[in-house]
């Protein structure tokens, strides 16, 4: 009997939150989707404690209180090692002020062995004639799942050099040559330096207008 009560009192703490609920959010944390949504109770909105340990704060319990420590800066910007950037998902339009970036597939590919890569540049500021040489190229780079990194094939200059209209766009497919076909791309990286508008009235609406596209996610 003291069983049964213990599981409707279970059932009934249940309904009484699944009725305070008033809202939820689909969440996504540094580009990735998390199984728990965001939930909104009284007009506040509350984030699981598991998604919160996925975006770096430490969290642990002890009695009654739950402490929180917050990452450092270096590891909200990805770690020591790794580039601040405008970050996205394959298939998702990313834009730093003037360009406007996506990759929609990286493949395997034989020809030369490597990776080939599906990507899409456009023109988003109000200026003609603008160019990724002009404005910051730093190269473009695929980073395999041990952190290393293969250069794009040619410093893609077809891309590198091309002038675009204002609205205006391309789609190519570039390839990133390497021996390492064993392991598996996890990023791409379209590296940007704003030091490279000196000189020009552009700016980047950015810090950092560098794009990485995280490739275990897809919009």
């Amino acid at each position: 009997m003291k069983k049964l009560l213990v599981m409707v009192g279970i059932a009934l703490c249940a309904l009484v939150v699944a009725q305070a609920v008033q809202r939820t959010y689909r969440l996504i944390i540094n580009a990735k989707s998390q199984s728990t949504p965001a939930i909104v109770v009284g007009g506040k909105t509350y984030v699981p404690l598991d998604a919160l340990r996925a975006a770096g704060v430490g969290a642990s319990l002890s009695g009654s209180t739950l402490t929180l420590t917050l990452p450092s800066a270096s590891t909200a910007q990805g770690g020591a090692n790794q580039n601040a950037a405008v970050e996205g998902c394959l298939n998702e339009w990313l834009f730093n002020g003037l360009w406007r970036f996506r990759v929609t597939s990286v493949q395997p590919s034989s020809d030369p062995p490597g990776w080939k890569a599906t990507v899409e540049v456009r023109n988003g500021s109000r200026a003609d004639g603008l160019a990724l040489a002009g404005t910051g190229w730093g190269g473009m780079r695929v980073i395999l799942n041990d952190g290393n990194a293969v250069e794009v094939l040619s410093d893609a200059v077809e891309v590198r050099d091309q002038p675009f209209l204002q609205g205006a766009g391309k789609t190519l497919t570039l390839a990133f040559p390497s021996e390492e076909t064993a392991k598996t791309p996890s990023k791409l990286f379209l590296l940007l330096d704003p030091r490279g508008l000196a000189g020009t009235s552009l700016r980047y609406s950015v810090p950092d207008p560098s794009f990485r596209v995280r490739l275990d996610c897809r919009k």
